[in-house]
């Protein structure tokens, strides 16, 4: 099927090969993500029109139906993780990233149908099932598509996309009336579910089925190489044999009973919850009021309606996802990671102090938290984001990463809507300075377990990676030291 679809196989192909159609590829695949981003932003420019008499609901909606709209989201989404999950390895990553456009598609229609809170509750809790899945199964497929030498920069596509979102419903929503908005974010996983019905099955599942000769099709559509020839041919090989050792299947027992992958697990969930713990959602909540606090500093010219912060803040963000695509498979994960985790440590802290002082009534110029808040989200962008779905791809076979993806996306999911929810309670508690300093520490205490404790995954094999989790990689070095040493 895939040589009707592609031209693939002719003679006068490039025999180097490209990465176009991958790239081309990752970034349709990250679709609904994309479409998760414009749901999470959605909110932000339509606030004041729902709770405002102009309202198109039947009454202006509450701020506690609001904090609904905003939080049922993570309810429904940790659920769908697991079913995708499942569907994923069990009828195809492409069939269940299929699926994923149909609830998002069906929630933003109930936007369009009736804007009464029920129904925008109900519509937001469809995308958060979309949505639920497709943090599974979209890093799956764009790593199972991806060549080594840029799975990092494609694997960053996940966090890039939800930015990317964000940006869009940000400016749509200062500019255009609201079903016009509605219609143009109802038409995005519409285009994606009908292109994406056209393109292929990961090579890994294709393999998985049998059907080495489709596969053969769309490994060299995807490195623009002749099905024939010889990298297609190794890399077909080398699927077989990882084919032939395991079967996917969604199967906790089955990873918890490996010593090794055990420990490759602990690194996935906890590299993916510092990310979550590290404070940026907070910040991005919070940031309304540091804009309004820092306006009250005279000396601080800084005039900007809620919505064009929001949209200066996506711009932020957008920059570090740009800069970690580029980044990622040149500087390695590890460095990238522990560097943004430092950065973003201690603008947290520089927060903290602020808040602090302000506190205090203590003097601080206005454009310190502003800018402390830019280079917290500049940092969480650029690193703190995307890698631990890079690392945690790369880091387990074929057989294990549906069912690791599924346990550690639903764990994240599911740290969202508590952090959400307890947020301001915590702040009444402690503070907002001790709650900054918190998040400060958590970020400067993962660069330590990032040095000693994860693994460098960039352009490595599971063989490597698993040694040095074990510590066989340093054992070997020692006594490769030794050996020289006794020579000489």
């Amino acid at each position: 099927m895939a040589n009707k679809i592609y031209n693939v196989g002719s003679e006068n192909e490039e025999k180097y090969g490209s990465k176009h159609f991958q790239v081309l590829m990752a970034i349709i695949v990250c679709l609904p993500i994309f479409s998760y981003g414009t749901a999470m932003g959605w909110i932000s420019p339509h606030k004041a029109l729902l709770m405002g008499e102009d309202t198109p609901s039947n009454a202006p909606v509450t701020e506690t139906e609001v904090s609904w709209m905003a939080s049922i989201m993570f309810i429904f989404a940790p659920i769908a993780v697991f079913i995708y999950g499942i569907a994923a390895d069990k009828f195809g990553r492409k069939n269940a990233l299929l699926c994923c456009s149909i609830p998002i598609a069906v929630g933003w229609m109930i936007k369009l149908i009736s804007a009464h809170p029920i129904a925008l509750i109900g519509a937001r809790a469809f995308i958060g099932f979309g949505a639920g899945g497709a943090f599974v199964v979209c890093p799956l497929y764009v790593k199972e598509i991806s060549e080594d030498s840029i799975r990092g920069m494609t694997g960053t596509f996940v966090i890039f996309s939800q930015t990317a979102g964000n940006l869009l419903v940000f400016i749509l929503g200062d500019f255009l009336p609201f079903n016009t908005v509605l219609w143009i974010l109802l038409a995005i996983p519409v285009v994606h579910f009908c292109v994406f019905l056209k393109l292929p099955e990961t090579p890994s599942y294709l393999i998985k089925c049998g059907k080495n000769e489709e596969t053969r099709k769309v490994i060299g559509w995807l490195r623009s190489l002749p099905k024939d020839h010889k990298l297609v041919n190794e890399e077909i090989d080398r699927l077989i044999v990882e084919q032939t050792t395991c079967e996917p299947k969604f199967s906790p027992k089955l990873l918890f009973s490996d010593k090794t992958a055990v420990k490759a697990f602990w690194v996935a969930l906890i590299v993916n919850l510092t990310r979550e713990f590290c404070g940026c959602i907070a910040i991005l909540v919070y940031a309304s009021h540091i804009f309004t606090a820092a306006r009250k500093d005279p000396n601080t010219s800084i005039s900007l309606s809620p919505n064009k912060q929001s949209i200066m803040l996506a711009a932020v963000q957008i920059v570090g996802s740009f800069l970690a695509c580029q980044l990622v498979d040149r500087a390695g994960r590890k460095p990238l990671l522990a560097v943004t985790s430092v950065v973003a440590g201690f603008s947290m802290a520089l927060l903290g102090v602020w808040f602090y002082l302000q506190g205090i009534g203590v003097f601080m110029p206005g454009w310190v938290p502003i800018a402390a808040l830019c280079i917290c989200i500049f940092a969480d962008a650029s690193g703190l984001q995307p890698l631990p779905f890079v690392i945690m791809t790369e880091m387990f076979s074929f057989q294990l990463r549906g069912t690791v993806a599924t346990l550690v996306m639903a764990i994240s999911l599911a740290t969202d809507f508590a952090l959400l929810r307890l947020f301001a309670p915590l702040t009444e508690l402690i503070g907002y300075h001790f709650t900054f300093w918190m998040f400060s520490l958590i970020c400067l205490s993962n660069v330590f377990y990032l040095i000693f404790c994860v693994p460098e995954t960039k352009m490595r094999s599971l063989e490597d990676i698993y040694a040095d989790l074990e510590g066989k990689n340093k054992r070997k070095k020692k006594s490769d030291e030794v050996v020289e040493t006794n020579h000489v």
